[in-house]
């Protein structure tokens, strides 16, 4: 019943305007060794990606607020959480006027990635490209391009608000385009990869598993925040048991270093689950507070 329920969805957003765009078509993939690799999908999760992909669910034309916002499924760097920590965001932000794009990016351990390390930073980076060169087609303002990420999807939308050179060859009209995001929304994110805070399967598919201190600390999002950095909005539990809150304590602290402008909620509780359709108690509120803030980043709706 539950792959029905998913047929029939994906169906529905068809009719709606859901469209799957190849992110890399008519361009040579960088970070790749040849390998074909196949795409899997089982159980609502992705497990492999060959051809990273955005898939646009857009809002009716009548609610259409010009705002796009690339959507960065979790799954410790090993899967993507595709239906629950994606397709629901994505119909979500749908209802309230927002063109939602989930992103399957080439994940760390593709036998085909030469540096896991950048390899999904780097697709991240082209879908917003992607996005800037579509966006008089789809409806969309260029500098309202955002980015959501959340636990390991977190660590990867916080990756391209903090990266500020392009990680592959500009060989095409699409690669002219900005490729930062104008703004991110990171619930329960991985941010840094001191092992004291860490989630450690997210860190080991990044870094590896003895891992430089140069490496870690590249990789600490915290650690790369920049007056470039694009206004932030944090959402953790206080009682996360996969990923501290220290991580979103220490992005909203580099963030007001660098005076870039942050907003930071901690639930008392929430554990490791608010992104997901079914919240605990309270924490439902989450999507509120991002509404909220976006009305405030771009107007009334």
């Amino acid at each position: 019943m539950k792959y029905l329920a998913l047929l029939l969805t994906l169906l529905t957003l068809t009719a709606k305007g859901q469209e799957k765009i190849d992110l890399w078509e008519g361009v040579t993939m960088p970070n790749s060794r040849g390998i074909v690799v196949q795409d899997s999908i089982a159980n609502q999760r992705v497990y492999k990606v060959g051809r990273p992909a955005i898939y646009r669910v857009a809002p009716a034309p009548e609610k259409n607020r010009g705002i796009a916002v690339v959507i960065c499924p979790g799954g410790g760097y090993q899967r993507y959480a595709w239906e629950v920590a994606g397709w629901d965001i994505a119909r979500w932000l749908a209802n309230e006027g927002i063109t939602g794009f989930i992103l399957t990016a080439r994940l760390p351990n593709s036998p085909d990635a030469v540096d896991p390390s950048i390899i999904s930073t780097q697709d991240l980076q082209r879908a917003l490209q992607v996005i800037r060169s579509r966006a008089e087609e789809w409806g969309i303002d260029p500098e309202k391009v955002g980015v959501e990420g959340s636990s390991a999807g977190g660590h990867l939308a916080a990756a391209s608000g903090v990266e500020t050179t392009l990680l592959y060859p500009a060989r095409d009209a699409v690669a002219q385009e900005h490729f930062m995001p104008n703004f991110m929304i990171l619930v329960s994110p991985v941010i840094s990869m001191d092992l004291a805070y860490t989630h450690r399967g997210s860190r080991e598919m990044i870094c590896g598993k003895t891992p430089s201190i140069d490496k870690v600390w590249r990789h600490s999002i915290d650690q790369q925040v920049s007056e470039k950095t694009p206004t932030t909005l944090l959402i953790h539990a206080d009682n996360d048991p996969a990923v501290s809150p220290t991580n979103s304590i220490l992005m909203y602290n580099a963030l007001r270093k660098h005076k870039v402008p942050a907003t930071l909620h901690i639930f008392p509780e929430g554990g490791h689950s608010i992104s997901l359709e079914e919240q605990p108690a309270g924490t439902e509120l989450w999507k509120k507070i991002v509404e909220r803030w976006m009305d405030l980043l771009y107007g009334e709706k």
